[in-house]
Order: structure tokens, then sequence, then C-alpha cells
């Protein structure tokens, strides 16, 4: 990926937390429970899920830029999300902890040097993972799941 390419995706996901949030706006406080269907996950879990995995993603990010090379941890989410008691997560202290956490690594991934962009680690299921392929990955994570609460809004509008 060239330099302004990658630019443009850092930007992408620097902004995350401002879709996020603008697809809670329209979201009403009914919906927010609301599963679309047997194992569904409902628009709170989404959010829960996303401030989860973000606490993974900053530290992966970390490992590659402090410890190149080395492996890190995959982790179960269906087990995280089955083990939490949801309804006692408000939703914007989720959203405020993706904030923060994109907006930590944004500002470092911003004044990384063009060849810590190559640098990579051990994912026991991907393998090597380079900073690049993460960023890639983390930015299209949460348009899945920005997808996903939109559709599920539109099930519970459908369902009303």
């Amino acid at each position: 990926m060239n330099p302004e390419a990658r630019a443009a995706l850092l930007m992408s996901f620097a902004t995350g937390p401002r879709r996020l949030a603008a697809a809670l706006e329209a979201v009403p406080a009914a919906a927010l429970d609301f599963s679309p269907g047997p194992g569904k996950w409902s628009i709170r879990s989404i959010v829960l899920h996303l401030a989860e995995s973000e606490i993974h993603a900053y530290v992966r990010a970390r490992t590659i830029i402090a410890e190149p090379g080395n492996p890190v941890q995959a982790y179960d989410q269906d087990a995280w999300a089955a083990s939490l008691d949801e309804g006692s997560q408000p939703v914007e202290e989720a959203l405020d902890l993706f904030r923060l956490l994109r907006e930590m690594i944004a500002r470092q991934l911003r004044a990384l040097p063009e060849a810590a962009w190559t640098q990579c680690m051990r994912h026991p299921q991907r393998g090597d993972v380079t900073l690049e392929q993460w960023l890639s990955i983390y930015d299209g994570h949460l348009a899945t799941h920005l997808g996903q609460i939109d559709r599920t809004l539109k099930a519970f509008q459908a369902c009303s």
C-alpha cells in the first residue's frame, strides 16, 4: 500500500468513533437490547463487542510496534459476549472506551516511520500480520459492525 492510500485508511480508522456515535444516535433506547433472532447480537452487544475488540486491537498494534514478530493471543468473541452481563453495561461507556483507544492508537500510528508498517505480529489463526494489514482489518471490522447495527435497527423497526 502506498503512503497516500495508508493515510486515507488511517483517516477512516481515526474517524471510526464518530461514525459509531452517529449510528447510535439513530437508535432509540428501546432498540438497544432487541435481538433480530436466536443467536444474533443486539445493538448493545455489538457496541460492547467493539469496545472489547478495540482493547485487543490496541494491544496487538502495540505488540507490532514495540515487539515485532511476537505472538498475540486469540480470543473467542462469542464466549466473551456470552459471559458479560450486558444489561448492566452502559453503551455510553463502551463508546467512550472505543473512542479513547482509537484516538490513542491513531495518534501513535501517525507518528511512525515508514519502516514500521511492515513490522508484524504472529496471530495464531492468521499467521504473520503486518501493521498495515492490522489497520485494514480493524477499519473493516468497524464497517462490518456498523452494517450490522443498521440491519438490527431496521429489523427492530419492522417489528415495532
